[in-house]
């Protein structure tokens, strides 16, 4: 039996068609009752549209924890609890496009756990956009869309765990809070505030002037502060 479209698996240079506008039936309807996990990065672009901190963006639009067995940092974004639509969606569509999530970039395309690299997770009679004329390949369609640059922050931010710590195994609560500064800019910022923490931590002042000006940055530094964090703690925990 022939995979269905929505189970089929892409690699980069499979053909893709696809096209999302305002004219399609389905328009905004994948923004509805959705779960959408945000990265470090995710988190920075969207509190940088709203003209909100950090802090305030993780209390107001999200629900955040420590997952229960690993310990590493879970933030999903909340939708509107009247609708389940995501709240920064109107009738027109998305209000935050250029800082939409990464999640938000890939649809209908996710990751795929096979060599195949990518997956389709919906089909024609859910998403309208995959009948549309549109040549192309998915690699085309991901630098497109921006994705190519929320993978790599991503890849940053992964390698802040120590090879050692296996995927999947428990992790110390402690180290779970330190992880999750990556997402709580304010919170980091505010240390770089102290003199005592920019010597010990050798930041130089070129650096801190650099980061007050790009909180992209301010993220990569708070990956390298995190990353010695980790690797210290992880001998004692």
């Amino acid at each position: 039996m022939q995979p269905t479209q929505a189970a089929q698996n892409l690699a980069e240079n499979s053909p893709f068609n696809f096209a999302c506008h305002d004219a399609l039936p389905c328009f905004t309807q994948c923004c509805k009752d959705v779960n959408i996990y945000l990265t470090p990065y995710d988190t920075l672009r969207l509190r940088q549209a709203l003209r909100i901190g950090s802090s305030e963006f993780l209390a107001k639009h999200t629900r955040s924890f420590l997952s229960r067995v690993s310990n590493i940092p879970v933030v999903q974004l909340l939708m509107d609890p009247r609708t389940l639509c995501c709240p920064f969606v109107a009738e027109q569509g998305c209000q935050v496009y250029v800082n939409r999530p990464w999640a938000c970039r890939m649809f209908p395309l996710d990751l795929s756990s096979t060599d195949a690299q990518f997956r389709l997770i919906a089909g024609k009679e859910r998403c309208r956009g995959l009948c549309e004329r549109s040549r192309g390949t998915v690699g085309d369609w991901l630098e497109r869309q921006g994705v190519l640059e929320y993978a790599e922050m991503d890849r940053e931010f992964q390698s802040v765990v120590p090879e050692r710590f296996k995927p999947g195994a428990p992790m110390n609560e402690g180290l779970g809070r330190v992880l999750f500064l990556a997402y709580d800019l304010d919170r980091f910022a505010e240390l770089l505030k102290d003199r005592r923490f920019l010597m010990f931590h050798e930041v130089d002042e070129e650096t801190v002037s650099l980061v007050r000006e790009d909180m992209k940055e301010l993220l990569r530094l708070a990956f390298r502060y995190i990353r010695a964090q980790m690797d210290e703690l992880y001998q004692i925990v």
